[in-house]
């Protein structure tokens, strides 16, 4: 192959390079030149630094993938993939390119365009900050996008005693986790080829022996045109329901479904407004695989004003559970083990429920966010893994914002789940964010909250007691006035203790404190409020923060926001660093870690 001939006789010429002391002008020339172009193949107009040790192309011509290599060669990409990187490559066999151009009619790879080469080398090529390996791959989308920005999935399968990883269900690792120097190679046994479904295309072509009411339901909504739409950095996710789902909640026609629907909004007379409403309270404006889902709280739906809330159980991942003192509504498990579960589409994914979903008048109703629950933090393939630091500078995160008189950056950190308590570190997922604020560094920062519904909630910070800082705090809507909250406290106070004589929990929380973490009671690990806001219109929306007076430029380290109803238990229930409720029921020694005798 003319390119990796190319490649060879660089390598060749740079180990001459190493065993001479001079290397005449005039040949070094030609080989600063060879070097330059070489490097300038690489994709989105990026240049590249280039090893001598093994390249992902050279472990490809190793294990004999010649097939896919001439696709490279033919995309122009070679460049690319023997350039310094952290890449993940998926490269099939030879009988797979083979048996997919016969598929697609062509007879040999000098048969497909550049643009067709180029494109199926990127949709099999990622590239993050470190290479993705098999050990790293949950069921669900991967880490990263590929070089087309689409996400494949991988999921663990067996059949009979084999065990195997399947990629964007079409092809099976059949050798995993060859190591380059610039990266990992997965080889598989068929060309990886996008989904050409849209959402809206997914949810007409379901079987209409399952699913023929939710597709009734569907064509009625006017939402075709909208789960239609394919445009860059632009995701849905929806939510299907079959035939025994409706039938379990009494449903069994879209007249049956009318009834409940003007019972539960009677505000709303219009049939086609209720029916729309119902199809968009299924759909997320976001891409959000089963991996994702386990880590939110609530997502704001294609409904106006309407979330579906989100918890998560030990195999369980449940929508839409409320609990309302003594009324439990029991929520509706998503179906992880369906066929239609993280079923990608080319604008999004879908996933089957089981059980019935539907807006309802709600009041406000408690949130316990931890702040590290950022996009661009949840999106690191070492988020919440043991170890874990990332720097993020201003304008990295987009749910954050900051600025002062220094050029200051958020640090992510995951420390781990412990198997033995440090009463010092219970931050909830063993994670949390730290920074340097102070009158003379960072002076504000703006946290965008999570979906909040509306109504009036008492709202806490958690975090570690050391920043010698006080703050106010501005609650931010649009459309609203700004809503400043009272308390003005220095945070590097330590919390009194509740179980002191003539102390108590109900005690300290008239002075604005609690013990928030459900394990034990530690003065520097605290919950202070932050007063108490009034959400006028469901989503999200803005907290503000100012430095007021501060005596030292030390870094804070902040774990939770707490958003609780303010005619709800304040103190109960509390987290353990899990992340479950854990009621005043609980027994101690049963909390995590548990150490009951």
């Amino acid at each position: 192959m003319k390119r990796l001939k190319e490649m060879k006789i660089m390598k060749a010429m740079k180990k001459y390079e190493r065993n001479v002391f001079f290397i005449p002008f005039i040949v070094l020339i030609p080989l600063i030149t060879i070097s330059i172009s070489s490097c300038e193949k690489a994709m989105e107009g990026e240049i590249y630094q280039v090893y001598d040790d093994k390249m992902l192309d050279e472990i490809m011509e190793e294990n004999q993938l010649f097939d896919f290599l001439s696709i490279v060669e033919k995309g122009e990409l070679s460049g690319t993939i023997h350039a310094y990187g952290t890449y993940t490559l998926f490269a099939p066999t030879n009988e797979a390119v083979n048996n997919y151009l016969q598929k697609i009619g062509k007879s040999n790879v000098n048969e497909l365009s550049k643009e067709e080469a180029e494109a199926i080398v990127k949709y099999h090529l990622i590239r993050d900050t470190v290479p993705i390996y098999t050990t790293d791959f949950v069921d669900g989308r991967l880490a990263a996008p590929n070089f087309q920005r689409k996400y494949l999935t991988t999921k663990t399968e067996a059949e009979g005693s084999d065990v195997f990883i399947r990629v964007n269900r079409q092809a099976k690792i059949i050798v995993k986790d060859l190591i380059a120097s610039n990266g990992s190679l997965q080889i598989i046994d068929q060309v990886l080829t996008p989904p050409e479904e849209t959402v809206a295309d997914r949810i007409k072509n379901l079987p209409d022996a399952e699913y023929s009411l939710m597709k009734t339901i569907f064509d009625r909504s006017g939402l075709e045109d909208t789960l239609s739409v394919e445009r860059e950095d632009h995701w849905f996710t929806f939510f299907i329901q079959d035939n025994q789902a409706f039938k379990e909640a009494g449903i069994n026609s879209i007249e049956d479904l009318l009834v409940q629907l003007h019972e539960s909004r009677p505000d709303i007379e219009d049939d086609d407004q209720l029916i729309h409403d119902f199809v968009a309270y299924h759909s997320i404006n976001n891409l959000m695989y089963i991996a994702d889902l386990l880590i939110v709280s609530n997502l704001q739906t294609l409904a106006p004003r309407q979330v579906i809330t989100f918890k998560r159980t030990l195999d369980a991942i449940i929508l839409n559970e409320f609990v309302q003192g003594q009324i439990i509504e029991q929520g509706v498990s998503l179906d992880r083990n369906s066929e239609y579960s993280d079923w990608s589409c080319s604008n999004g994914v879908i996933h089957k429920i089981n059980g019935n979903i539907q807006i309802k008048n709600r009041s406000a109703y408690r949130i316990y966010w931890d702040i590290a629950e950022q996009s661009e933090i949840m999106a690191l393939n070492v988020f919440r893994k043991a170890g874990t630091s990332v720097t993020f500078g201003p304008g990295e995160l987009s749910g954050i914002t900051w600025g002062g008189k220094t050029d200051e950056s958020i640090n992510y950190y995951c420390g781990g789940i412990p198997s033995v308590l440090d009463e010092k570190s219970q931050y909830i997922y063993g994670d949390y964010l730290r920074f340097r604020m102070s009158t003379n560094t960072m002076q504000w920062m703006e946290i965008k909250t999570p979906v909040l519904i509306e109504g009036k909630y008492k709202v806490w910070l958690c975090y570690r007691r050391e920043h010698k800082m006080s703050m106010k705090t501005t609650f931010k809507q649009e459309g609203c006035d700004d809503q400043i909250l009272p308390y003005i406290f220095n945070l590097a106070d330590y919390m009194p203790s509740p179980e002191t004589e003539g102390s108590s929990h109900e005690l300290i929380e008239i002075d604005g404190w609690k013990q928030y973490n459900a394990k034990k009671f530690n003065n520097v690990v605290i919950s202070h409020i932050l007063g108490t806001i009034v959400v006028e219109t469901t989503g999200q929306h803005t907290l503000r923060f100012d430095v007021v007076s501060s005596t030292h430029s030390e870094y804070g380290s902040w774990d939770m926001i707490q958003f609780i109803p303010a005619d709800e238990d304040q103190l109960w229930p509390r987290v353990d660093i899990k992340g479950n409720w854990i009621g005043p029921e609980v027994p101690i020694c049963e909390v995590f870690p548990a150490d009951c005798e």
